[in-house]
């Protein structure tokens, strides 16, 4: 069985939603990725590349399964056979522990708003405290 290193920053971070998709996962660790910029796309976050060093994304490190990585590829809507056409692509990154991988967004940004600080748990906190009413 060969294991892949892939960056998460989105739902498939632990805690979040999609976590489950990884939890057999080997979590190898946390860390920033430089010269990447998030976006807000409503329910999730796309991250593409901006080769800014002041620009940068929290993730946390996995080394998952080909048949996992493989079952993030569909939920990514990447098909490596057609990239030009997938909502996000899998590009190689460097990482503390060797050649890894990471889902970058590859669509149109029109819509979307920067998610200052890169980090898309500490986004979600800020969203939800300023939904809450004061009484």
């Amino acid at each position: 069985m060969s294991s892949n290193i892939v960056a998460v920053y989105d739902s498939l971070r632990f805690g979040f939603s999609d976590h489950e998709m990884i939890v057999d996962s080997q979590p190898i660790g946390k860390g920033w990725l430089t010269g990447f910029r998030m976006f807000n796309l409503g329910q999730y976050p796309g991250v593409v590349k901006t080769y800014e060093e002041n620009q940068r994304v929290r993730v946390e490190w996995y080394k998952v399964s080909d048949s996992t990585l493989e079952a993030l590829d569909r939920m990514k809507e990447y098909d490596p056979n057609s990239p030009d056409d997938s909502l996000f692509v899998r590009v190689r990154v460097h990482s503390p522990y060797g050649r890894g991988s990471m889902y970058i967004y590859n669509q149109s940004l029109q819509q979307s708003t920067p998610v200052e600080g890169g980090d898309w748990e500490r986004a979600i906190a800020r969203t939800t405290r300023r939904e809450i009413p004061v009484v």
